[in-house]
């Protein structure tokens, strides 16, 4: 897969006045059921910085989507600050959170959430339709990135005609029409097998190298977290323990 560099490389991430990627500041969230409160996230802070590939790793129900959802401005917290690129979210409208979501983060989720009576080509260049690009701009772009997951011959055919792993990789593609800064994904292998999840980080990975995309992935799979090069482990809502791990590339 060849990927173009981009100005932001991971070597340059942590410039002198350069903001984090993400930056949450006491995070809070609770949920009322009737009348009782559920706190799913306990004052988190915590800053991850452009170019980093990073886990967020814990047991089920330890706050670990719902921490990614706020990060990814698809839900706000009870309480505290969540910046993305130094942007604080709570002064935003929700049309210009949708405009953060669409221009600067990109999204793949563990059940591909791909549109079933699309093509792949249609459903790569679906984020790209609220920006009023013109479709032979669009269908280029699309068929770049399928391409480089190697699905570029089969951009024709329908999610159901797919693979598992294809499904995913046409996500990952999708995720990355927009060029967003930040890709957010939650538990993107847990519908996959062994060796089609190390092909999907394969490729995560090699974006993640090449154009200094930031990554920040929630999962419950030891495989994928060994991959990343920082693992924040959550439990009862609050982050139990935060590691940068030096790593020999397996990929």
């Amino acid at each position: 897969m060849t990927l173009q560099k981009t100005e932001l490389t991971p070597a340059a991430k942590n410039l002198p006045g350069t903001a984090p990627a993400i930056e949450t500041v006491n995070v809070t969230k609770i949920y009322n059921v009737g009348s009782t409160d559920y706190p799913a996230l306990r004052g988190v802070s915590l800053k991850i910085e452009r170019g980093e590939l990073t886990s967020i790793v814990g047991p089920s129900g330890s706050g670990k989507s719902t921490l990614l959802n706020i990060i990814g401005a698809l839900d706000r917290p009870t309480s505290g600050r969540v910046k993305i690129d130094g942007v604080d979210l709570r002064k935003l409208s929700d049309d210009q959170l949708a405009r953060i979501r669409n221009r600067k983060i990109g999204f793949v989720y563990q059940s591909f959430n791909l549109i079933a009576r699309l093509s792949a080509l249609e459903n790569v260049e679906m984020p790209l339709m609220p920006r009023k690009i013109v479709q032979r701009v669009r269908h280029a772009r699309a068929m770049k990135l399928l391409d480089a997951v190697g699905l570029g011959r089969k951009g024709g055919k329908r999610p159901t005609e797919l693979s598992g792993g294809e499904q995913q990789r046409v996500a990952v593609a999708r995720a990355l029409v927009t060029e967003p800064e930040i890709v957010i994904a939650d538990e993107p292998t847990g519908n996959l097998d062994s060796k089609t999840t190390r092909e999907v980080l394969h490729y995560m990975n090699e974006v993640n190298r090449t154009t200094g995309t930031t990554f920040v992935i929630v999962t419950h799979n030891p495989e994928v977290s060994d991959t990343t090069r920082r693992i924040i482990s959550i439990r009862d809502g609050a982050i139990e323990k935060d590691q940068r791990l030096q790593r020999l590339d397996s990929f």
